[in-house]
């Protein structure tokens, strides 16, 4: 075939194609045959998104034959559910929920066109609704908002319509869940573990009740009785409506804070705060069973996330879980908290923590029939933090998740969710992201769905936001709801503290300092940070440390000065830092990194802040030691403890050099270095808290107080290996009541004759016995006396904490 020949086919060939698409409108999946075209197919649901049961008109109208030829249009629906329909224009109800993509092929006898559009089915609301505990409390019928403000002990009270602020109402210790109970408001206070009703109308408090050590949710049944969780208890116990007394106790275990129930107000839901072992627990019971001793209550396993870690989704445990809400249909509980990749270190799986493999936010839910975490449809929250409050639209199609450390709210599309099939390597995606605030940690629905309010704790805001679209929240109005009570410095540095925002913090968004120190304390779990010149760590809890009030930081004694941490900010978490002067951190121990930027400084002045462990709940109850304590607190002294557990805080630990560090035994390979160093010993603890901060030692081996005593066979962590049942009793009992600095003329060291502190080992020689107890307050002498005169560095003997 000649050029000429061969251009004028291609020539040809180009005004078919022309022809085609002015004729069509646009390029549908089917080839001409015969020299006609294939017909042009439209398909369209009224409703896309509809409940089980109701009815479904499709619609083919719009389609058509460019070329009228040969036959007349033919349709053919197909349902997704297994039916199918010939119908120009059929109806259709579905049995089930879903996301159902249904098909339309339109034929003309020569060619056809196939198209399609996706209804999404969701399942009947239920009525009553069911309820879970938040800050925030919405009177539909009084269009009024009622906001728990935890730092300044009181609730505002402000108008739904445009958050005038009406009221406020002074209510006690921190404030953290509000319920409405009948004409009542009732609050449930953290701190002092107080219950308290106030009137709604006139915005009076009518009455308070104290029900435990500490309160952490709270939520109100259909009849007006009331849930509250004891976190330091592992219980919930039940309150009559009219007095607030306690009618019921179940012991569910762990920690538990967030409670939800359903509509009827018959089954509970309470999720443990910090997740132990390798899964995460979710306990449900039985309203009507009255009284549950522990162990009686069913467990919900949240499972650790398999993987594989990719930059969108990682493996890791549920933790932090804080947020619990049932969907308007009661099917799926779900779950939001943190995954804490723990499975991953140079020790554990041969890969270093990232900025993104390290934490993430996650909601995952639960089947409320068989009572079974869904894992196949766990939701990594992709740069984002922890989820720390979970609300829905009305019909349950949109989920809402607060992200505090992000300070946002992300929208997610349930039905949509059923579509996704990422794999274990991706996450799905989210329809919208707003922000909000600092510390975004509360959000309530109204009831006809029109406005979402969400609070950011830290920036003291409500902000209100418009759900016409109900996939992208509309911002509408932001204000503020109660004046700032703490010093600009420390309140700055609080924010700061719970950011994750990115870049500064973190490069995508994942990590806060309280992704691993919630509120100043701990999360928990040892990780694995030989990547950094570390070991396995545990956690410490920040409370009752007062920043550096208990001497350097970490186990190792690494750092000086809580504006050492903006080395982690950058080199751990991939952040720009804090610091203003455009230099990098300055290295530990080196030249000081305070005063290089007001945020750095403002950092240090909230970690000093925490000066105040959690109150023990295993104190009489007028806060005086129990007689078993009061023996344990003789056991302590006799053992030797108080040598290096000394002075108020119980620690020797001091910021003055050489730094005293320790082995009694529970040095390893896996215990790693100390700024590239080997790592001679671990620095003392405070015990101050030690009843909330389990596990034990540098690598979280002990699980409980009694294991720190029993696996002590040697003696290296005090004289321990020679006492009783009841002396070890009585010193774990006096160890979980240490929540306070003591005054000095009650923390004096003991007398030489108490018994050894820790034991001296010797190179390539144990020593035993009475040498062993010479040799140890020989040490101690020695070492007191090198304090003073700062002097080399003292022979280390061997003791963890």
């Amino acid at each position: 075939m000649s050029v000429r020949a061969r251009c004028e086919v291609v020539h040809a060939a180009c005004v078919a194609a022309a022809l085609y698409v002015l004729g069509s409108g646009f390029c549908a999946p089917a080839v001409a045959r015969a020299g006609g075209f294939p017909p042009v197919a439209r398909a369209a649901a009224t409703p896309v998104e509809a409940v089980v049961g109701a009815r479904v008109q499709f619609s083919s109208a719009g389609s058509f034959d460019p070329d009228t030829a040969p036959l007349p249009l033919t349709f053919a629906w197909r349902f997704d559910d297994g039916a199918m329909s010939a119908e120009a224009a059929p109806t259709h109800v579905f049995s089930a929920p879903g996301a159902y993509r249904v098909t339309l092929v339109v034929s003309d006898g020569a060619d056809d066109t196939e198209v399609g559009v996706t209804v999404f089915v969701l399942a009947p609301v239920r009525s009553p609704g069911p309820a879970w505990s938040s800050p925030l409390a919405l009177l539909d019928d009084r269009r009024e908002l009622w906001v728990a403000n935890p730092d300044a002990g009181s609730v505002s009270v402000l108008a739904a319509g445009d958050l005038e602020r009406l009221a406020v109402v002074d209510v006690g210790a921190r404030p953290v869940a509000i319920a409405v109970s009948g004409a009542e408001v009732v609050i449930a206070c953290a701190n002092s573990g107080e219950i308290v009703s106030v009137d709604v109308a006139s915005r009076v408090v009518r009455r308070t009740e104290r029900v435990g050590a500490r309160v952490g949710g709270l939520v109100a049944l259909p009849d007006g009785r009331l849930l509250v969780t004891l976190p330091d208890e592992g219980a919930v116990v039940m309150l009559a409506r009219d007095d607030l007394a306690v009618i019921a106790r179940y012991e569910v275990g762990g920690e538990p804070r967030a409670i939800a129930r359903n509509g009827a107000g018959d089954r509970a839901y309470v999720a443990s705060f910090l997740s132990r072992g390798n899964i995460g627990q979710v306990a449900t019971f039985d309203l009507a069973l009255g009284d549950v001793p522990l162990g009686g209550v069913a467990q919900i396993s949240l499972a650790m996330d398999p993987g594989p870690d990719s930059p969108s989704s990682s493996r890791g445990l549920p933790n932090l879980l804080g947020a619990l809400a049932i969907d308007p249909a009661e099917e799926t509980l779900w779950v939001g908290g943190l995954k804490s990749n723990v499975q991953r270190g140079l020790l554990r799986d041969g890969l270093p923590l990232t900025h993104d493999t390290r934490v993430r936010g996650m909601m995952t839910p639960v089947d409320v029939a068989s009572s079974r975490e869904l894992l196949e449809r766990r939701i990594d929250t992709n740069d984002a933090d922890a989820v720390s409050a979970i609300a829905f639209s009305p019909a349950g199609r949109f989920a809402y998740l607060a992200h505090p450390g992000l300070g946002a709210v992300s929208t997610y599309d349930l039905a949509a969710l059923r579509l996704f099939s990422p794999g274990r390597a991706a996450t799905v995606p989210f329809t919208s992201r707003v922000e909000i605030g600092d510390r975004a940690d509360a959000i309530v629905v109204s009831r006809d769905g029109a406005r979402m309010y969400v609070r950011a704790s830290l920036s003291r805001t409500v902000a209100m936001f418009d759900l016409t679209d109900p996939a992208v929240p509309a911002p509408l109005a932001t204000v503020e709801v109660v004046a700032e009570s703490l010093s600009e410095a420390v309140a700055l540095g609080r924010i700061l503290f719970h950011s994750s925002r990115a870049p500064v913090h973190s490069r995508s968004g994942y990590i806060a300092c309280a992704s691993c120190h919630p509120d100043g304390g701990h999360d928990g779990q040892t990780w694995d940070f030989t990547h950094a010149g570390e070991g396995l760590r545990n956690t410490i809890d920040l409370r009752g440390r007062g920043g550096t009030a208990c001497g350097p930081l970490h186990w190792s004694g690494n750092f000086d000065e809580v504006q050492d941490f903006e080395n982690d900010i950058v080199a751990q978490f991939d952040g720009t830092g804090l610091a203003d002067d455009g230099a990098p951190p300055n290295a530990p121990l080196g030249a000081p990194n305070a005063g290089r930027s007001a945020q750095l400084d403002a950092l240090a002045a909230y970690v000093a802040s925490l000066d105040a462990a959690p109150r023990s709940p295993h104190r009489a109850a007028d806060g005086t030691h129990t007689e078993s304590a009061l023996r344990g607190r003789e056991v302590f002294d006799r053992a030797g403890c108080a040598r290096c557990h000394a002075g108020a805080r119980f620690t020797d630990s001091t910021l003055t050099s050489p730094y005293l560090v320790y082995d009694v035994g529970t040095l390893a390979p896996s215990s790693g270095q100390r700024l590239g160093a080997p790592l001679a010993g671990i620095d003392t603890p405070s015990l101050l808290g030690a009843w909330t901060s389990a596990p034990y030692f540098h690598d979280g081996s002990a699980a409980t107080l009694l294991d720190v005593l029993t696996r002590n066979e040697r003696d290296q962590h005090g004289v321990t290996s020679t006492l009783d049942a009841d002396a070890r009793a009585d010193l774990v009992a006096f160890l979980l009541e240490l929540d306070r600095a003591e005054p000095e003329s009650e923390a004096q060291a003991p007398s030489p004759t108490g018994g050894c502190g820790c034991a001296v080992v010797a190179p390539r020689q144990e020593l035993h016995g009475p040498l062993l107890c010479a040799l140890a307050l020989l040490a101690v002498v020695v070492r007191r006396s090198r304090r003073t005169t700062r002097a080399a560095s003292p022979k280390r003997c061997r003791k963890t904490a």
